[in-house]
C-alpha cells in the first residue's frame, strides 16, 4: 500500500502540524515492514519533528526495539543517500516546505512571548529619594491577595 501510495504521487516526507512524518507513525506503532518500505523508496526516516524526537526516538519511546535496531542502521543511509544525492546534484523529495514555514513561523512566536516574558520579569532600576530601587510587578500573596508594593529599596529609609 505505501509503494502504491507513492508511486502515485503521495510525497512521504509530509508531516503532521507537530513535524511527524509517515516514518514517524510507523515507528510509533511498530511497523517495521512499512519503515523498511519507506526506506527503500528513499524516504526521509531521520527527520526531527517540532519537539526534536525522529522516528527512532519514537520506537524508543514505545518500546519498538526491532524498529529502533533497523532505524539505527537506516537513519545513516539515508544520510549517506543524502549526502550523494547532494554531491551528484540529484533533486529530493525530502523535504515538506509548507511545514518549514510554519515551524519558523511558530518558533518566531515562541521566541517572542518568551522575550516579552523575560521583559516583564526583569526588574527596572529607578532613582528613588537618592537610591536605586527595584520596581517589581504586583505579586499575588499567600492568601490570594494582590500586593500592593511594587517597590523595594535597597537602601533602607531612616
Amino acid at each position: 500500500m505505501v509503494k502504491l501510495l507513492i508511486t502515485n504521487g503521495s510525497r512521504s516526507c509530509l508531516r503532521t502540524e507537530t513535524g511527524w512524518t509517515a516514518a514517524h507513525f510507523a515507528a510509533e506503532s511498530g511497523k517495521l515492514s512499512v519503515l523498511r518500505m519507506l526506506h527503500s523508496l528513499h524516504a526521509p526516516i531521520d527527520k526531527a519533528d517540532l519537539y526534536g524526537d525522529t522516528p527512532r526516538r519514537i520506537a524508543e519511546i514505545y518500546g519498538q526495539k526491532d524498529c529502533v535496531k533497523f532505524l539505527e542502521i537506516a537513519e545513516q543511509e539515508c544520510s549517506n543517500y543524502r549526502r550523494i544525492a547532494e554531491t551528484k546534484g540529484t533533486a529530493l523529495d525530502d523535504t515538506d516546505e509548507e511545514w518549514e514555514i510554519q515551524k519558523e513561523e511558530e518558533l518566531a512566536q515562541i521566541s517572542a512571548a518568551a522575550q516579552n516574558k523575560s521583559n516583564n520579569v526583569l526588574d527596572v532600576q529607578q532613582n528613588h529619594k537618592g537610591c536605586t530601587c527595584t520596581v517589581r510587578p504586583k505579586t499575588v500573596t499567600p492568601k490570594g491577595k494582590l500586593s500592593n508594593t511594587n517597590r523595594a529599596c535597597k537602601k533602607k529609609e531612616r
